[in-house]
């Protein structure tokens, strides 16, 4: 009895296999006809005159691409160059159209936050630094300095 069971659920599981594999040939039968007639239609689109929409939507593309491809690869270069062990970066506040980079940091002694400023000053591709706001955090234990800091870059 064990052995007809066993014969039997073989040949349903061969049956089933037997028709899945069918299936599957049948799909990619069917999409290889689709890419055979993907690549024997036409590329070619009717070109329509541009339109004052397509001019202004071409400008924009043109400006979101030159802000993605600016680099900020001089700044991070100048922030490496001045870093210090006396100064913790807490944020950084980048914008493109004006080259301006801010920054918020930490540091123990206000002469720390004034040589590190003075340090970015020195390095090439940065035109000015400024030291915007400067404030002791009271409800620190350790009442470190918090400075904001503005960063101008160019040529």
């Amino acid at each position: 009895m064990l052995g007809i069971v066993l014969a039997l659920a073989g040949v349903t599981a061969l049956t089933w296999s037997w028709m899945n594999l069918q299936a599957a040939r049948a799909t990619e039968a069917g999409l290889a006809m689709q890419i055979a007639a993907l690549q024997q239609s036409p590329t070619h689109r009717a070109v329509k005159p541009p339109t004052r929409g397509d001019e202004a939507a071409s400008a924009t593309r043109a400006s979101v691409a030159a802000q993605l491809n600016y680099s900020w690869q001089p700044a991070f270069d100048a922030l490496a160059a001045a870093r210090s062990s006396k100064i913790a970066l807490v944020s950084l506040d980048a914008v493109q159209a004006t080259s301006r980079v801010k920054l918020v940091a930490e540091a123990r002694q206000l002469a720390d936050a004034i040589a590190y400023i003075e340090t970015l000053q020195q390095q090439p591709g940065v035109r000015r630094v400024e030291l915007l706001q400067h404030e002791v955090q009271a409800d620190d234990a350790q009442k470190p300095l918090r400075v904001s800091i503005l960063v101008e870059l160019g040529p």
